[in-house]
Parts: C-alpha cells; sequence; structure tokens
C-alpha cells in the first residue's frame, strides 16, 4: 500500500519516535531530484523521504511498514538506468546518510563500509591503506555502495575484478520485518550452507535493505598503461582479446570496444578532446593494463603485445599514452560517448551481453535487423567488449524527428534484446531490469528460475512492502 495524504501526519509522528526531525523530509523541493533518475525516462512521486542514519533505525521504519502494509523504495545515488529507485507513491528509504567506513583491514585485504558510502570514497580510504578496490564506473562519484551491491554494477574494470558480487565478503541486511541478518564476514572461504548474500545482490532492493558491506580489497596498483588500438575488423576485436590475455597474463584490466561513430560523438561533442591517432578505422579499442609493480613491465608489454599484433594485421594504428593528459583524454572519449550520444537526435539505451566470441557476429546481425527496421538509423555499440557487455545504443536517422523515433522504441528494443537471445545472451548485462526490463524478463527468462524468484519474494517479502513493481 501506498501513504497517502491522510496518513502522513500519522506516520510522521510515528517516525519521529525514530529518526532526528531533519531526517523526516516532506518538502517536495527537497524529494524531487529523488522522483528520477540521470537517465530521466521514468518520472515517480513521493510525498515523504525517510533518511536513517543507522541499522537500527532502518530496522525499525521497516519494522513499522511492515506492520501497516506500506510499501517502502531505497535509494542510494539515484544514479542508475533502469528505474530501479523510483517511487510510484512509496515513501523513499534513502540510505546516503549511512555513509561511514565502519573498518579496513589490510592485512585481510578488506574493508567494511556502510552501504551509503559513495563509491569513490572506498577508493580513495582503500588507497590511503596501500589496498585497491576495483570497481570503477563513470558515477563512482556520486553512485553508492548499496545501490552498486544491489544492481551487481560491473565498469570497465570486470574483466580483471569481476562484478561487483565477486567483490563482496559479507552483508549486513535488514529484512522486510526489520529483523537484521548479519553476516559481515571478512572470509574468502565460508561453505556454511546457502550463500544467503548472494540473495540480496542484484535483487535490486527487492528482497532486503542493504545496509552494510565488506569487500574484496587488492594490492596496490602502481602502474598503469593505456593504449588506443584501431583494428583491420570487427572480428579482430576478439583475435586482439586472446592475443593480449596470451602475452600479458594478469596486466591486462580493461578492453573497451569504440565504434568510429563514438570516437566522432566524442570528439564532435567532448570538451577539447583529441583522436588519440590521426587514421581511425570504423571499430577501435581501449586497452588499460594495470601492474602492482612501479616498473616499465607493463609498457614493454603492451608496446611489444601491440607490435605483434600490427604484424599481424589485426591493428592497423595504435598509440601508448605517454603522459597522464594523454591517457586521461583517451578515458574521456570513453566517457563522452555516454553523455553526448543523445545529441544525435536521441538514443534508445540498451545494455546486453553475449559469449564473447559471439560480439562480432551479434553487431553485425543487429546492426543488419535495425537497419532492415528502419534505413538510416545509426546503431553506437560500444563498452566492456572483454566481457561480452556492449552498450548497443541506437540513434535515429540523420534529421529524423525525435518523437517520431520515440515511438519506435518498442520495437528497437524488441530488435536488440531479441537477437541477443539468440546469441544465448542476456537483456540485462549489468544495469538491472528495475521498470524498464519487466517485459523482456518475462519473455525471455527461463519459466523455471522466473518462478524461483517468484517464491523468493514471496517469502522473503510477502506483504510486498520492498520495492514493489521493480523486476516482476
Amino acid at each position: 500500500m501506498k501513504l497517502n495524504e491522510k496518513q502522513l501526519q500519522d506516520f510522521k509522528r510515528k517516525f519521529s519516535d525514530i529518526l532526528n526531525e531533519k531526517d523526516i523530509i516532506t518538502d517536495q523541493d527537497t524529494i524531487a531530484p529523488h522522483l528520477s533518475d540521470w537517465v530521466g525516462n521514468i518520472s515517480g512521486s513521493s510525498i515523504l523521504m525517510l533518511t536513517p542514519r543507522n541499522k537500527e533505525q532502518v530496522s525499525k521504519i521497516l519494522m513499522l511498514c511492515n506492520d501497516k502494509n506500506i510499501a517502502v523504495v531505497p535509494q542510494g545515488g539515484n544514479t542508475g538506468s533502469v528505474a530501479s529507485g523510483i517511487p510510484n507513491g512509496e515513501i523513499i528509504l534513502s540510505l546516503k546518510k549511512m555513509n561511514k567506513i565502519i573498518s579496513i583491514m589490510p592485512d585481510d585485504y578488506s574493508i567494511t563500509v556502510e552501504s551509503g558510502c559513495i563509491l569513490s570514497q572506498v577508493q580513495d580510504a582503500a588507497m590511503e591503506a596501500s589496498r585497491f578496490f576495483p570497481l570503477s564506473i563513470g558515477s563512482e562519484g556520486s553512485c553508492t555502495i548499496g545501490g552498486n551491491i544491489s544492481t551487481n554494477a560491473g565498469g570497465i574494470s570486470v574483466l580483471k575484478y569481476g562484478n561487483m558480487r565477486d567483490l563482496v565478503l559479507g552483508l549486513e541486511v535488514v529484512l522486510q520485518d526489520g529483523k537484521i541478518m548479519n553476516s559481515l564476514k571478512r572470509l574468502r572461504k565460508d561453505n556454511s550452507g546457502y550463500a544467503t548474500k548472494h540473495m540480496f545482490m542484484g535483487a535490486e532492493g527487492t528482497l532486503g535493505i542493504i545496509t552494510a558491506a565488506s569487500l574484496r580489497l587488492f594490492p596496490k596498483i602502481e602502474n598503469k598503461v593505456t593504449a588506443f588500438a584501431s583494428l583491420r575488423d570487427l572480428d579482430a576485436t576478439i583475435q586482439l582479446l586472446e592475443t593480449l590475455k596470451s602475452f600479458s597474463g594478469e596486466l591486462l584490466s580493461s578492453y573497451e570496444l569504440i565504434p568510429k561513430i563514438g570516437l566522432d560523438i566524442a570528439i564532435t561533442h567532448g570538451d577539447d578532446l583529441k583522436s588519440p591517432i590521426s587514421d581511425v578505422k570504423e571499430w577501435n579499442v581501449i586497452i588499460e593494463y594495470s601492474d602492482t609493480k612501479n616498473n616499465d613491465n607493463a609498457n614493454e608489454s603492451l608496446q611489444n603485445t601491440l607490435a605483434y599484433a600490427i604484424e599481424k594485421e589485426l591493428v592497423c594504428d595504435a598509440a601508448i599514452a605517454s603522459s597522464l593528459s594523454q591517457t586521461q583524454n583517451i578515458w574521456k572519449i570513453r566517457k563522452a560517448i555516454v553523455e553526448h550520444q543523445p545529441k544525435l537526435g536521441g538514443e534508445i539505451k540498451h545494455d546486453v551481453s553475449v559469449p564473447v566470441s559471439c560480439v562480432p557476429e551479434f553487431i553485425r546481425s543487429t546492426t543488419q535487423k535495425l537497419v532492415e527496421y528502419l534505413p538510416g538509423v545509426r546503431p553506437v555499440p560500444y563498452g566492456h567488449i572483454g566481457d561480452g557487455n556492449i552498450h548497443f545504443n541506437v540513434c535515429p536517422p540523420r534529421s529524423y524527428n525525435s518523437d517520431v523515433f520515440k515511438q519506435s522504441t518498442e520495437e528497437i528494443r524488441e530488435i536488440v534484446y531479441g537477437n541477443a537471445h539468440t546469441f544465448g545472451g542476456s537483456f540485462a548485462a549489468e544495469h538491472g531490469v528495475g521498470l524498464i526490463k519487466k517485459k523482456q524478463m518475462l519473455k525471455y527468462k527461463d519459466e523455471v528460475e522466473l518462478q524461483l524468484m517468484k517464491d523468493l519474494k514471496s517469502f522473503l517479502d510477502p506483504k510486498n512492502i520492498l520495492n514493489p513493481g521493480k523486476i516482476f
């Protein structure tokens, strides 16, 4: 049930026994930024936002809401892409004030933090302890750890370190009835029954509220080397990836696909960005090596590998960054594609994954299907090709009416998601399901697996008060 105006005053009095007055927010100007995420596709509504400061307050809030059958929507940094944290009349439960570093144990290579910690805050704390936390995404200056876990965030270093799920050692979670599951263990191995923590990772706040997490740390990175390479063709992306892995061992940490149309977007609309090479081909990649040793090993290895790839005609031209500014320029190109793609007259976003070996054929066949549907359409497939994750965004033909283009959203999504499915892929690689992809969830998810998920939701949240309407 959603909270209505008649109930609001009564609930404010009840919540005042739990929270500071400043943490009970009804001012719509203050709430407004929490009613839509950065993509802006969906706008929601809420007449009350709560900002608890500790797990005990979260527990009491959920106990009361469960008793009164009032729904809540948890929020972190509100940087998602599928409207997972957008309310539709429910109470907003913002965890951003729960932002303490609880402990950092360098010898255990672990850090324990509250869920409202900003990702960059965790990165900085790890660095101060001569350790490294590898999750890196474009919103790292505003997204929170709880949101990262709830959406199983990926990012540019998944190739080497895995998704957020792979970086979590233990969780503290408040269940729908206020009970607190305390499993903040710093263990690499714990084979004592079901791994219950995994239920809440990628669940988008529908099974419980994550209030703290113990996370894996790694040896401090002393040296990074970044390169931009222009390739013979699309098939060469996978051949070069295999070559890099064979030559470099554990040095390869990022491998990002950059199509020429994406580079053109970045150069045209980005802030004083320059092409790293003069003769850019249709398909390009950003390569990053990272090393815990402060020597020339990474640079020499990358140079030798690229020289071999050029000799084998996989790579047409490449440039290794020789300064911080050149490195920043390369990575800003990647970020600028995301920021400025809408300037091509709009975009329809997709986040899909297929087996790595299938990426070239998936891109070719999807592009062909899109062009057959809408001649002149401009696909912009880019991103984490090293782990098979492609952001297959689609822009309209030149001078095409943007409103008319939006009317084709469902058809275009079906082409992209449907083709990914034929390759054994997923319609939700790293952004989750939320509100946006519920139709695909029903269409493409295995029926038995989907029913198990629904049964789990019914068991853990029988009154459906936790982020209702998301995923299913």
